[in-house]
């Protein structure tokens, strides 16, 4: 039996905790006890729900930092806004996480966009792996490269940017723990990244440190879409999407069958815009159950939705709102499997693009031979060789402590 932490110290959502949720069940049924030190721990205790996980405070940055420019185009830009500008923030982050992991006795920590996480586990000399999606892991290039690579960026920012971040961190961290680049931060853990080659942002990377299109249902309310005859298309949205309204009206105006889950809405948006084709979800959906009877899905690309579609051979039309959806997007595009809609676009046509997806079915062929690909290597495989390869790295403990 082995103790398994869950690190998840950047970003917001669900996404974080669906990959390792995808492999909790297999390994509480193994007899390892397992941890998840969470950023948003509301958010943690939901997804754990009757599950014996342990949840914890991950240890985070509070302080925000001014004169930054915007946006962050690399990694280092990322993480300068976390902490990593200030070494005496970033010491105490180190000092914070290391006490957890010796706290519950960790035998292997498993980061989900949590680099303080790794850098600590690393000074312990704990086994280590990357869970979730491959954007929170960058090349192995020199700088980190820009990630809005649609923007003209002088090469000279992007190395000064890293120079500043490994300043900090090679100031603070022990001399074993130096590192030469940012990407030596993810040295030696293994990974497991959400997806498949196809859709990583990067560029394919080696097909084993893959999960596949893996998803995991997290809600429990049976969809009901309004009565007719045309396709049936899920929404899930976000309130604050600047084009939110839109999106609505493109919606409702589609002559599709449309059921909207929708976080953060209000009442009075709510009843604006429903109608005989449009309705809104009043609990989270059984997700597997919304992916067997949609015929397209429309969200921002969050991971766990996405690759959730995708498994179920459902096309999607996306609306980016942060630059990981918008590099997730941009694969789905380029698979054939969905359209998107450019994130800085003023005035974005997403009645014309809905329209021409409900009208052209090569999305839907695109997406069913996806997920055909997919099944084809996924079905129990990934699962036990996951669970495998975890307790493998456990079992490295002993030689390291």
């Amino acid at each position: 039996m082995s103790r398994i932490l869950l690190a998840w110290e950047l970003g917001t959502g669900f996404g974080h905790l669906g990959p390792f949720m995808t492999v909790a069940k297999g390994l509480l049924q193994r007899g390892h006890e397992l941890h998840i030190a969470a950023r948003e721990v509301a958010g943690a205790v939901a997804a754990v729900g009757d599950l014996p996980i342990a949840v914890h405070q991950a240890p985070l940055c509070l302080n925000t930092y001014s004169g930054l420019q915007d946006p962050p185009l690399n990694y280092a830009e990322i993480l300068m806004r976390y902490g990593y500008l200030e070494p005496a923030m970033l010491r105490g982050l180190l000092t914070a996480w290391r006490s957890l992991m010796r706290a519950v006795a960790a035998d292997v920590v498993l980061a989900d966009h949590a680099p303080t996480a790794l850098l600590a586990a690393r000074d312990l000399g704990l086994p280590r792996g990357l869970i979730g999606s491959p954007f929170n892991v960058p090349p192995e290039l020199t700088p980190t490269p820009n990630m809005r690579d649609w923007l003209s960026v002088p090469a000279q920012r992007l190395a000064d940017s890293d120079a500043r971040v490994l300043q900090v961190i090679n100031g603070v961290v022990s001399g074993a723990g130096t590192v030469e680049t940012l990407h030596r931060i993810f040295d030696g853990a293994a990974r497991f990244l959400s997806g498949i080659p196809e859709l990583d942002p990067y560029g394919a990377r080696p097909a084993e440190d893959y999960l596949g299109l893996r998803a995991v249902s997290t809600g429990s309310e049976q969809p009901f879409w309004p009565e007719g005859d045309g396709p049936k298309v899920f929404a899930y949205l976000h309130a604050p999407y600047p084009h939110l309204e839109r999106a609505l009206t493109a919606l409702a105006n589609s002559g599709a069958r449309v059921l909207v889950h929708l976080l953060g809405g209000n009442a009075a948006l709510m009843q604006k815009h429903s109608g005989p084709q449009l309705r809104f979800a009043s609990a989270l959906l059984d997700f597997s159950q919304v992916v067997s009877a949609c015929d397209l899905c429309v969200c921002h690309g969050n991971v766990g939705t996405t690759l959730g579609m995708l498994q179920g051979g459902r096309p999607l039309l996306l609306l980016p709102m942060h630059l990981e959806h918008f590099l997730l997007a941009r694969s789905v595009a380029r698979a054939g499997t969905g359209e998107f809609l450019h994130p800085d676009a003023a005035d974005p046509d997403i009645t014309g693009v809905l329209g021409r997806m409900l009208a052209d079915s090569r999305y839907s062929k695109a997406a069913t031979a996806l997920a055909s690909r997919d099944a084809a290597v996924s079905v129990g495989t990934i699962m036990n060789r996951t669970i495998a390869r975890i307790e493998a790295i456990a079992a490295q403990t002993g030689e390291h402590r």
